[in-house]
């Protein structure tokens, strides 16, 4: 079991990979184990958690078949109690996952809970006939369900309207007798429409974003007292509150200490929650009217006006909760946009809690501690790693970031993309080639061959013979890939600055611990490490958010993103290491990195120092400057600028160019060079006098027979010419010595 205490940017490491038969025995252990030891939990106070057991395992171990082959031996003492739901990302993947547990064969009943617009897999109609409707009336109503399909009155009668019998969606609610319930996450913030109780929850991949509520407030209908205040004499209280608030959140000082020095008290601040919450406008339905009427009352309310009474509410309690303890960051300001209509907003940070009457078990291959323990104080975390098979790639000084990507400058940057993809088909031959990219980035690529990327589209996409996919959660859990021989992710998704602070606000905007927000929103540099192939770690550095909890969140989005659409390839399972190419130098925690390459070495086919400024400045001088071949080159300062002047112009650029340049690498380049322009080469040592003195080393280009003769031709000042192997070490006994006469 691992250290529960909190840690805020824990440091990932790798060093016991779990071979993968040990992996899937673990795992299932763990998971049987919980169930096992919790069958009989039930909430005894109101303060009491459910015991929570949080699983980080790889990608492709196989979570969700084995958590669902543990349902299925030790479901039924949780059935005896309640349903168990079964959450995943989508509803496409509820189905998946549902159908995989009906294979099975397990006895314990099923069904998948759809939403009011959701397909009925039986009539492929929606299975709410107004969910059209649904979806306007959930901007304004409490609830949708007695808006306008059901209600029962205070004398205890009960209207329905006209579609509410039969009604594939209201009949989920029905069900009597406990069910495996497959859904969404969008279930774990609203509550799903269903009877009965609730003996176990597992949540399958990341959640927490799904638990986020952001609500806005255009700043004029903030900026003025509302004029229901009056008749509660709380207009200038409201006015004194509004001007402490925006003056604070300008300075980026602390609210509650504002509202202190201005003299507004919790009681003042729950009284203007109260009256708000008084005054926000009813929409009033009748179930029984025509429904061309209830479309027209549901048209004219005017929703913006309820929502910021509404959020104007939600935002007094808020403070009112929080003046007299630390405070909160739960409060931001945001500069008018496009997405806002141009107008300026007060942005409410929420957070909804997670359901916390049953036993629960969390699945992801990104877990992440430090977000779980925010939603999960009491959660217990159990890591399972298995290597990944795979030969992987990553350059190392591009981020290939969507907006430079796609930019009309770059079009030899996204040439030099195509270049590695076309190159990787080849390669891959009859096996099948996935590229991943962000929609802005796949529409550049699109654009430069002259077709269009359909973002909509459902059928797969080819981008020179390979198949292309967008980031995002529709790649989660899919197994449509699992046999392709290669993977190449061209950038990273990542959210703006904006985003992630609006996330860190939401999750941690009330914790002990002030959040560390950006300047200007721009990330800072940081340092961490790339694990190399052979367990091995590298420096390396990479743009972070300065705050922890932040950086945490920002990874979430973004490395595990990669991450996650790698796993596509379900690489724990391939028989041969599989390709993966990281067009990114953002380092991946799970992913051992056996190429740590630079991008132009990447798509030239070459290392990182033939690609480097002075090997090729070296190859120019080995070209004579101007396209004609040297004959020999003397490696020492004073022999490059006497050599090969036409690029070594002076001694000083000649001393600059030898600067932390060991002998021994200068010759290895010498020799690579003259491979590749298809020259014979041989090294040999030159030196004056019989004593004292370092040799001077050089390479003539030619056979080894003919070398000492060159080089006597090249260099007659000196008296001995040695011919050495090419890698600088002296030769055998057959190596000649030729002396001046």
């Amino acid at each position: 079991m691992l250290d529960n205490k909190t840690e805020l940017h824990p440091e990932h490491s790798h060093e016991t990979w779990l071979g993968l038969q040990p992996a899937r025995h673990k795992l299932k252990e763990h998971i049987s184990q919980f169930l096992t030891s919790n069958v009989g939990w039930k909430q005894t106070d109101d303060g009491e958690h459910p015991p929570v057991l949080g699983l980080k395992v790889s990608a492709g171990l196989g979570k969700t078949r084995t958590a669902l082959e543990c349902i299925a031996q030790h479901g039924h003492d949780f059935l005896e109690n309640g349903h168990i739901l079964f959450y995943v990302p989508t509803l496409d993947l509820a189905v998946e996952a549902e159908r995989t547990f009906k294979d099975l064969k397990s006895d314990h009943p099923s069904f998948v809970m759809r939403g009011r617009s959701a397909i009925n897999p039986e009539t492929r109609a929606p299975m709410c006939e107004r969910a059209d409707l649904a979806k306007k009336v959930a901007k304004s109503a409490k609830s949708v369900t007695r808006a306008i399909c059901r209600e029962d009155n205070p004398n205890g009668e009960s209207f329905e309207a006209a579609c509410a019998k039969g009604c594939p969606y209201l009949a989920q609610e029905k069900t009597e007798k406990n069910h495996v319930v497959f859904l969404a996450h969008s279930y774990l913030k609203s509550k799903p429409p269903l009877s009965g109780n609730v003996a176990l929850r597992i949540i399958d991949e990341k959640f927490w974003k799904e638990m986020i509520d952001l609500q806005t407030l255009p700043h004029d209908a903030w900026l003025f007292a509302p004029d229901h205040l009056k008749a509660r004499n709380l207009s200038g209280a409201y006015s004194t509150m509004q001007a402490a608030v925006t003056s604070a959140l300008k300075a980026k000082t602390p609210v509650h200490l504002a509202l202190r020095d201005s003299d507004i008290s919790a009681e003042t601040l729950r009284d203007l929650a109260t009256a708000e919450e008084m005054a926000v406008p009813t929409l009033e339905l009748d179930l029984r009217s025509p429904d061309d009427i209830v479309r027209m009352k549901v048209d004219t309310f005017d929703h913006a006006a309820a929502n910021s009474i509404r959020v104007r509410s939600l935002i007094c309690d808020l403070l009112a909760n929080t003046i007299d303890h630390r405070g909160t960051e739960r409060l931001s300001l945001a500069k008018p946009s496009e997405q806002s209509d141009y107008r300026a907003l007060v942005k409410l940070h929420r957070l909804a809690d997670l359901p916390a009457d049953a036993p629960t078990i969390l699945l992801d291959a990104d877990l992440d501690e430090t977000i779980v323990r925010r939603f999960c104080g009491n959660a217990q975390f159990e890591r399972l790693l298995v290597r990944p098979k795979a030969h992987v790639i990553q350059v190392s000084d591009r981020t290939l970031a969507s907006s430079t990507f796609k930019a009309e400058g770059r079009q030899k940057q996204r040439s030099d993309v195509v270049t590695i993809i076309k190159r990787e088909v080849e390669r891959a031959q009859s096996n099948n080639v996935l590229v991943v990219a962000t929609t802005a980035v796949l529409h550049a690529l699109y654009k430069d061959d002259g077709k269009i990327f359909e973002e909509t589209s459902t059928k797969p996409q080819k981008l020179y013979g390979a198949t292309v996919r967008r980031f995002g959660s529709k790649l989660l859990g899919i197994n449509t890939y699992s046999d392709f021989a290669t993977i190449i992710l061209v950038g990273r998704l990542q959210l703006p600055v904006v985003t992630i602070e609006d996330q860190l606000r939401a999750v941690f905007g009330d914790s002990d611990v002030p959040l560390d927000l950006t300047t200007d929103e721009k990330l800072v540099s940081s340092k961490t490490s790339i694990l190399r192939a052979g367990n091995k770690r590298v420096e390396a550095k990479f743009q972070s958010h300065p705050d922890p909890r932040g950086a945490c969140l920002l990874q979430q989005g973004r490395e595990a993103q990669s991450e996650q659409a790698i796993a596509r390839l379900r690489l724990l399972d391939a028989n041969i290491p599989k390709r993966v190419l990281v067009l990114s130098n953002v380092p991946l925690p799970g992913l051992p990195v056996d190429e740590w390459l630079k991008f132009d070495a990447l798509v030239q086919e070459k290392t990182n120092v033939q690609v480097s400024l002075k090997y090729q400045k070296l190859e120019r001088a080995i070209r004579d400057g101007k396209g004609q071949k040297l004959k020999g080159l003397r490696l020492s300062a004073a022999g490059l600028f006497g050599d090969a002047d036409k690029v070594f112009h002076t001694l000083k650029l000649a001393t600059e160019f030898r600067k932390k340049l060991r002998t021994p690498d200068v010759l290895d380049w010498t020799m690579a060079i003259a491979a590749d322009m298809g020259m014979s080469a041989t090294s040999v040592q030159l030196s004056k006098g019989r004593r004292g003195g370092h040799p001077t080393p050089a390479v003539v280009f030619t056979n080894a027979a003919d070398a000492q003769q060159r080089s006597r031709e090249l260099w007659p000042d000196y008296d001995k010419h040695v011919v050495t192997e090419d890698s600088g070490i002296a030769g055998d006994d057959d190596t000649a010595v030729v002396e001046a006469i």
